[in-house]
């Protein structure tokens, strides 16, 4: 047999099916937050809606991060290309010391990426409830931009988790979509290494990891001296910004 061609009915049906069906409305909107951010109070404000393309999903994706007494949170909601997948939350990197962890979310049914509180990550950390015993190592402490949240004067040192002795530093990039933020991450860990090399992505937002140089004191962490602690964060800095 011969190739079969289309009939012109079949032909405008097929055309009329491309331009008229129905496509999905999902939420828009992005999260980068670095101070004043508690459970009980951060909301995500849902004010847009955008139109997606045939067959993209609705996703909504979110990372909380937490190092000493300092939180951030970043996130995005937008269509997606992605298969629909059940909310997935997990741990990147885990407790003690410096944690992140994810919310990601695709969808295909009316606006329905519609995430407002960290309500997942609540849950998250209840099933982590270790109690933690503290070191009498000190690392710096912070997580935010860079001439905002940590300029030096709003970094702290933080006893460190035992287990946790050494410092980290590091200059993490996150986009998607209109989210495009950069920002700096300290505090104590396990060992002093790249945590997101295998997370290029997560859900749509990509990641980009450089590890700061860091004086040599800070990977083992900083001693007991308040004097030497204020020159390691003063020296830490200057080579932050040097390079």
């Amino acid at each position: 047999m011969g190739p079969q061609h289309l009939r012109p009915v079949q032909l405008l049906c097929l055309l009329w099916a491309i331009t008229f069906l129905p496509r999905l409305l999902c939420y828009e909107a992005v999260a980068s937050l670095f101070r004043g951010v508690t459970f009980s109070n951060w909301r995500w404000l849902l004010l847009r809606s955008m139109v997606c393309k045939q067959r993209e999903g609705c996703e909504e994706t979110l990372v909380y991060i937490e190092t000493g007494t300092h939180k951030g949170v970043l996130g995005f909601k937008g269509c997606s290309s992605a298969s629909s997948y059940s909310p997935q939350v997990s741990y990147l990197v885990s407790p003690p010391g410096v944690s992140i962890a994810s919310y990601s979310h695709v969808c295909r049914t009316y606006l329905c990426n519609n995430l407002t509180t960290l309500q997942p990550f609540v849950r998250l950390k209840a099933t982590d409830s270790k109690s933690v015993v503290y070191s009498s190592h000190n690392c710096p402490s912070c997580v935010g931009e860079h001439s905002r949240e940590c300029l030096p004067v709003f970094v702290v040192l933080e006893s460190c988790p035992m287990n946790a002795f050494a410092c980290y530093s590091a200059t993490i990039k996150f986009q998607a979509g209109s989210l495009n933020t950069t920002f700096l991450l300290m505090g104590c860990t396990n060992a002093y290494r790249s945590f997101l090399a295998k997370f290029h992505h997560i859900g749509s937002i990509r990641v980009t990891e450089e590890l700061n140089i860091v004086e040599k004191s800070w990977l083992i962490g900083a001693g007991h001296s308040s004097l030497g602690s204020f020159w390691s964060v003063l020296l830490g800095f200057l080579l932050i910004f040097k390079h």
